[in-house]
């Protein structure tokens, strides 16, 4: 077996979106004859999974860097933890190339040791944080090491998240201009995404589209047919575009137009939800219920249970190349999804695909509250099988398609 330096800052006991892919992946990769050698982030963050340790296999390694200010000096230990209390805003003000900055160094240090106790074929990073991979191209050049980076988001042109200032803007393009140099490939969530990255590695490497997906493991309990209210669900966290005006318009709609009092249609949130959020649902009229982080096990049990998912992406420039990594465990929850995403875009051609909702333009409440009363209309029965062709957004297949470019990479 081979081994390969795995950079992801997001990586469990944290919990969330960012977690799973690395996790997934670390999970699968053995199988495939790829060691993980992962470097975490050993700092806080908002969302915590322990569950997810079972799933990391006995094969990987796992080192943490920037816990408790490891491979810093007090002086800038303090410094760290003392920009870990300012604002987001002004943490993106100061920090580069990302808020998660002061893991840089730790992650380094440790992926240096790591190096120097194994035989690593490969460094493999995963973004964001984009300090990942500017640790991860140093090492590459350093080592003499080939290098894959993997886009969860892209990075200096990202419409959600654009770097705060002209200055910042144009350090995060020569940076990732930099990074991409060292890299003998990029693995990117979808083709538009690689797209703009095809157009800027150099010599013809490759930008391979590698989803995100679902794991069958996930998915083995048995979950009854649906009963008590009509319940729409929303899992994830909502933030910037991704908040659910347009939803809890649509779902008060629903409910006056249908007479659905409290205990005939209700809304679930599975994930974190802000006191924004609850004063507007609870302006709405419809009932609310916060179910708060769930483990993933139970996430994925809320969305079975759940008589529709809402998916929401939102309208801003680039929307269209986007796809959430919940929408393919909702497409294999097997109920029917209610997609507030650009009509054109990549979501909304899956949810087509697969014949699995609605897909509703991201401002319209009506069309959404009518998308509510045809999934009224046809409720009932357990959650659908898989649907035909779903297979190929397996998590153990997905990652049998990375080690086969790690396989290629690593042969030159």
């Amino acid at each position: 077996m081979r081994d390969v330096l795995f950079l992801s800052y997001f990586f469990p006991p944290m919990g969330g979106g960012a977690v799973l892919r690395a996790l997934k992946f670390a999970k699968y990769l053995p199988e495939c004859g790829w060691r993980p050698l992962v470097v975490a982030g050993g700092g806080g963050y908002h969302v915590r999974d322990a569950s997810l340790l079972a799933e990391v296999p006995e094969a990987a390694v796992v080192r943490r860097a920037g816990g408790r200010g490891e491979g810093r000096t007090p002086s800038k230990a303090l410094a760290a933890r003392a920009a870990r209390r300012l604002s987001r805003g002004a943490r993106r003000l100061v920090s580069f190339p990302d808020i998660y900055s002061w893991f840089g160094r730790p992650a380094y240090d440790e992926a240096r040791r790591l190096l120097a106790e194994c035989d690593a074929k490969l460094i493999y990073s995963t973004a964001p944080p984009y300090t990942s991979h500017v640790v991860a191209a140093r090492l590459a050049r350093e080592a003499g090491l080939p290098l894959v980076l993997d886009y969860r988001d892209a990075w200096s042109d990202n419409p959600f998240d654009r770097p705060p200032t002209p200055l910042h803007r144009r350090r995060a393009a020569r940076a990732e201009a930099a990074v991409l140099g060292a890299a003998e490939a990029v693995v990117a969530v979808t083709e538009g995404m690689a797209a703009s990255y095809r157009r800027r590695l150099p010599d013809g490497k490759p930008a391979v589209v590698i989803t995100n997906g679902y794991d069958e493991e996930d998915f083995v309990e048995e979950i009854p047919a649906a009963g008590g209210p009509f319940a729409a669900a929303y899992s994830g966290q909502l933030y910037g575009s991704r908040m659910p005006w347009t939803f809890l318009e649509a779902a008060s709609r629903f409910a006056r137009k249908r007479g659905l009092g409290a205990g005939e249609f209700v809304v679930r949130f599975a994930g974190p939800v802000g006191r924004k959020v609850m004063a507007r649902a609870k302006a709405s009229g419809v009932r609310v219920e916060a179910l708060g982080v769930l483990g993933h096990r139970d996430a994925v049990r809320a969305m079975r249970a759940a008589d529709a998912n809402v998916l929401i992406i939102g309208a801003a420039p680039g929307a269209e190349a986007t796809l959430t990594g919940k929408i393919f465990e909702y497409l294999r929850a097997g109920r029917p999804i209610l997609a507030l995403v650009p009509p054109r875009g990549e979501a909304a051609a899956l949810v087509r695909e697969f014949d699995a909702g609605v897909v509703v333009s991201p401002d319209d409440a009506e069309g959404a509250a009518a998308a509510l009363e045809g999934f009224y209309g046809g409720r009932g029965g357990a959650p659908r099988p898989a649907a035909a062709g779903l297979e190929r957004f397996e998590r153990r297949r997905l990652t049998a398609e990375l080690a086969e470019l790690f396989d290629n990479v690593a042969a030159g």
